[in-house]
């Protein structure tokens, strides 16, 4: 399925042009079992998905001191992060729930990042940002 590059409001490149990112809409069921939506960047630069801190709350994640670790590339230096599962649905697509590996990060520069492990194994991603969209496409196994 073909999904169309979001402009970055108000974030101008070198050139002067409006930033585009791969932003995907998903969903989510809270502890409450209330379905709430968000949007996440596909983020080939991370290794692991990642969200912030402030959604372990609303999707009733325990964030165990024992399972955490230090990552590079949020942040200046090593950012402590909280080693969990993200489960959501990709909304306008086909198909049930996914669960992958997710970091959970207390950082103003983090909403959700989709990154590799688990995600790409599960979805072709093909970018196509010379016009304006990305698409997925379900991986068979």
């Amino acid at each position: 399925m073909k999904f169309q590059y979001w402009t970055a409001s108000g974030v101008l490149d070198t050139r002067g042009k409006m930033v585009k990112r791969p932003m995907l809409e998903v969903e989510f069921v809270d502890k409450d079992g209330i379905k709430t939506n968000a949007v996440g960047l596909i983020d080939s630069g991370a290794d692991t998905t990642m969200l912030n801190i402030q959604y372990a709350d609303s999707l009733g994640i325990k964030l165990d001191e024992k399972n955490t670790r230090n990552i590079l590339g949020v942040g200046n230096g090593t950012v402590r992060v909280y080693v969990s599962r993200f489960r959501f649905k990709i909304k306008r697509m086909e198909g049930g729930e996914i669960e992958v590996p997710a970091w959970y990060v207390d950082s103003n520069n983090v909403d959700i990042l989709l990154g590799q492990e688990v995600f790409f194994e599960l979805f072709k991603i093909k970018f196509e940002k010379d016009h304006g969209v990305f698409e997925l496409s379900q991986v068979k196994k």
